[in-house]
């Protein structure tokens, strides 16, 4: 009986070192480890011609997807509303997940009458800036304090434009780190449920239709310079949400 214990002990024990151990998937190195539980979202459009964001979905930088609020308000452009002003304090949102690497967003400009979706790139450059710290002295507190490049800033002009910052304490100025990839999206497409009650998107006011009479489009708020098609999802019967 012990020869036949000692003989099945040293057959599991061969059988399992003949088994290669499963490899887990390496972590990859080069993606940033944030020191901090969130991160912030804002969203613009240039002042007097609004924009309305109302279906968001991000691929994170760990390939998970999430769907979340952007909030877009008055950039505060007032003399230039053709451009852009990114100071860091406007109002924006927390968003508690892993760093996003892609944004898939519908949207829809007033002064075009049109429904856009956008695709958004973040590269790992954007994302290791987000975690890097920088020393500041902070009045508020009187002392040496880090501040991290935390909030990311998208605004969304006419024509389909679609421009990504990064911001943060003590940022002096926003770091564009891309533009998006738009499609123009007819009303009542599935790729983006329309989101206004009667259907139709909100007309720009009188004192913007005087500043484009005035000024003219500028040339970064015309679709012919800003790539965009008619979306290929369009096609699909059934088309899947992002």
């Amino acid at each position: 009986m012990l020869k036949l214990l000692i003989s099945i002990l040293c057959l599991t024990l061969l059988i399992s070192g003949c088994q290669s151990p499963i490899k887990s998937k390496p972590i990859d190195p080069n993606l940033p480890k944030m020191p901090y539980s969130r991160w912030h979202i804002s969203g613009r459009y240039p002042h007097l011609f609004e924009a309305r964001v109302y279906d968001v979905m991000i691929k994170t930088q760990s390939k998970k997807y999430k769907i979340i609020n952007i909030a877009a308000g008055d950039n505060y452009n007032y003399e230039t509303p053709g451009q852009w002003q990114t100071r860091f304090g406007i109002t924006s949102l927390p968003v508690y997940s892993d760093l996003p690497e892609e944004f898939f967003i519908c949207w829809s400009s007033f002064a075009d009458q049109t429904f856009y979706r956008t695709k958004l790139v973040m590269p790992l450059w954007a994302r290791q800036e987000m975690v890097k710290p920088h020393q500041y002295y902070s009045y508020a507190s009187d002392k040496n304090d880090i501040g991290y490049n935390d909030t990311i800033i998208i605004g969304f002009a006419p024509g389909g434009s679609v421009t990504g910052w990064i911001t943060g304490v003590p940022q002096q100025e926003a770091i564009e780190f891309g533009k998006g990839v738009t499609e123009r999206i007819p009303q009542g497409s599935d790729v983006c449920p329309n989101p206004y009650i009667d259907g139709k998107i909100p007309e720009i006011t009188d004192e913007a239709k005087a500043w484009l009479k005035k000024h003219g489009m500028p040339k970064e708020w015309q679709e012919k310079y800003n790539n965009v098609t008619m979306g290929q999802y369009l096609k699909l019967k059934n088309p899947a949400k992002f």
